[in-house]
């Protein structure tokens, strides 16, 4: 019985460690993570040419941060989410929002 208790103990500090720390979100175990949220847009670049496709986000999360210079690689997908291109935000001219 005393070794019951002993594995129940560590049982349960391990599963506290797991959720308690380390930004841990327990929610997220219990969601479908199909595939991404993907915005359709049409991104103009410096040159002209324009580009109508879809990604996943728009670069700038609440906490992100923007940085001048550098390079950038960013995603372009179809509308069932497969990979058919790449760009860099160093020659986007502006990105408009055809839909969500």
């Amino acid at each position: 019985m005393v070794k019951y208790k002993k594995l129940v103990v560590v049982f349960v500090l391990m599963l506290l460690m797991l959720t308690g720390g380390c930004k841990f979100d327990s929610g997220k175990l219990l969601q479908k993570d199909d595939k991404p949220q993907l915005i359709k847009v049409q991104i103009c670049f410096t040159n002209g040419e324009k580009l109508t496709g879809y990604v996943e986000s728009l670069g700038i999360e609440g906490s992100d941060k923007v940085y001048v210079g550098g390079l950038s690689l960013n995603y372009l997908y179809d509308k069932n989410g497969k990979i058919i291109g790449s760009y860099n935000y160093n020659g986007v001219l502006y990105i408009k929002i055809l839909s969500k």
